[in-house]
């Protein structure tokens, strides 16, 4: 008998989609002939001149409930109505959207104290979608009948569940790697996972409080002049962030940023920052991710270091360049009597100039300038390596491998 008087009603707020043709395409010599196309032309929804395209010009209303991804806002509609020849009193409504782990209350004592025949009590809801798996929105009604007998009327309590799913947007890989400067470089890869096209608007790492970031996903004004200058093409490299990245389903794109330590307690850090990623999906509804807390294993710090402090990014092959390095000893209280050897067996390179030297005394915490030059024998990206430093007090032997790379060209000339 309660579901003779008030029902409830709730509906999904989405955006409409666009519409398209089912576009046909076959030779003129085939027996259809031109069958096809006179069908597309006389199609309402396709586009005058493009009809081959299968784009649209009319909107669709959702036909169903449709995908709900986490970081998206969860809009509906809640209509409850008076069907029935007898009106209600005291008529008081309550929304909640419980997960798995937790409850949110919509709507709370949104009342209405006589519903007549035909009476609504309409309500619109906004929520942030932060948890993905099972969700369940449940509406719960109490009015009561007049009743003209003195004896109070027990009210009438009414239930109803919906059901849904939040299913992750996108898929997030992280690499992270530490180098020899103390930075630690972030490659994030971001894949679409939604069953439709998304633009991201915003990818940005949000750093510790022991790092500062620099976003490598742009191009500076003295790295454009110095291509420019090398005659590497830059019409396609952006001077800026990429504002708006277009990713359509199961495509990925690339980030690359590079932090640098506040301070030298810093350096041990394991706790890096997060991402923080905004889309829009194909109709411009707002999505908003952010990633947990990324970590890194804490670096191991030998006794002595080796920092390349300025090297070219690009050369010519043929002419030599300066990489110039700084070497640092870490220990507190040890002396180091250094001695130089790099390996001749390169690749894509060689060395100038004297290939075995003694560098000489490095007290404790300080550091030693140290010039090598390179001369590229080849085109293409090449890897210094084979920097071999020997401590002669105590005989042991230090290698530094990979410890930057250059890109070498052909001259422009």
């Amino acid at each position: 008998m309660q579901n003779l008087f008030l029902t409830i009603k709730v509906l999904r707020l989405v955006r409409p989609c666009l519409v398209g043709p089912l576009s046909l395409a076959c030779d003129a010599r085939d027996l259809t002939g031109d069958l096809w196309m006179k069908e597309l032309k006389t199609d309402v929804t396709t586009v005058p001149g493009l009809e081959n395209l299968s784009l649209g010009q009319f909107l669709r209303l959702p036909q169903g409930f449709g995908n709900i991804y986490l970081g998206e806002t969860f809009s509906s509609y809640v209509c409850i109505q008076n069907e029935s020849p007898v009106p209600v009193t005291n008529a008081v409504v309550k929304i909640e959207l419980q997960t798995s782990t937790q409850k949110f209350i919509l709507a709370d004592n949104r009342s209405l104290p006589l519903m007549k025949t035909g009476d609504t009590i309409d309500i619109v809801m906004h929520h942030e979608v932060k948890e993905m798996g099972k969700h369940m929105l449940i509406c719960t009604i109490t009015y009561t009948i007049p009743n003209s007998s003195p004896v109070p009327v027990e009210p009438i309590t009414i239930e109803r569940f919906f059901k849904f799913q939040v299913k992750k947007p996108l898929d997030v890989k992280t690499k992270l790697y530490n180098s020899e400067s103390d930075e630690v470089f972030l490659e994030a890869q971001v894949q679409n996972i939604t069953a439709s096209s998304i633009c991201l608007e915003k990818v940005d790492l949000e750093p510790s409080m022991s790092f500062t970031c620099v976003s490598m996903n742009k191009l500076s004004d003295s790295e454009l002049i110095t291509r420019k200058r090398l005659g590497i093409a830059v019409l396609n490299i952006p001077k800026l962030d990429i504002p708006n990245v277009m990713l359509d389903t199961e495509c990925s794109y690339q980030f690359l940023y590079r932090l640098t330590p506040r301070s030298e307690q810093a350096r041990l850090s394991t706790n890096i920052g997060k991402l923080d990623i905004v889309w829009r999906s194909s109709m411009g509804e707002r999505g908003r991710l952010q990633t947990s807390q990324l970590q890194r294993q804490p670096p191991v710090l030998n006794d002595l270091r080796l920092v390349v402090d300025n090297v070219p990014d690009a050369s010519i092959v043929d002419s030599p360049f300066e990489a110039l390095c700084k070497l640092s000893n870490l220990t507190p209280d040890r002396e180091m009597d250094l001695q130089l050897e790099l390996d001749p067996t390169t690749d894509g390179y060689c060395w100038l100039g004297v290939t075995k030297s003694k560098i000489g005394s490095l007290m404790p915490n300080q550091k030693f300038s140290l010039r090598l030059t390179v001369f590229p024998i080849r085109t293409g990206i090449i890897n210094i390596s084979g920097i071999k430093i020997t401590d002669l007090k105590k005989g042991e032997k230090f290698t530094f491998n990979d410890v930057v790379q250059v890109y070498v060209m052909q001259n422009a000339n």
